[in-house]
């Protein structure tokens, strides 16, 4: 079966763009971070034409901490590469603010599966 062919004058979004929210402040109090979790949903819908949300288990190594493992909430959108470019300062401001404001050592955006820390 020639998926090409069937696929052909479909609609495609051909990017990928993610970011995680922790549900901690200060690496390791735990948080609700639904608030996060819907203004993130709020930004990507608006800026990409929709979201999804979805739980994850994160670990990673704290220069203070050490080991630290939490739940996290993934807010995606498949996007435009023309959408991208047009909205990307405004998630990456977004994620420097959660990082400030849940005084994190970083946030996590993912694009096209490379992370990247903010």
């Amino acid at each position: 079966m020639n998926t090409d062919k069937q696929l052909r004058g479909l609609f495609c979004l051909d990017h990928n763009i993610k970011i995680y929210i922790p549900s901690t402040v200060d690496v390791d109090k735990k948080i609700d971070n639904s608030i996060h979790v819907n203004q993130a949903l709020i930004l990507f819908g608006d800026s990409f034409g929709g979201a999804t949300s979805y739980d994850a288990i994160g670990a990673w190594v704290s220069t203070n901490k050490g080991l630290v493992t939490e739940a996290v909430k993934i807010v995606e959108s498949y996007a435009s590469r023309e959408s991208v470019e047009l909205h990307l300062d405004k998630v990456i401001k977004f994620a420097n603010q959660l990082k400030k404001e849940l005084k994190q050592e970083a946030i996590s955006l993912e694009y096209d599966n490379k992370l990247y820390f903010i």
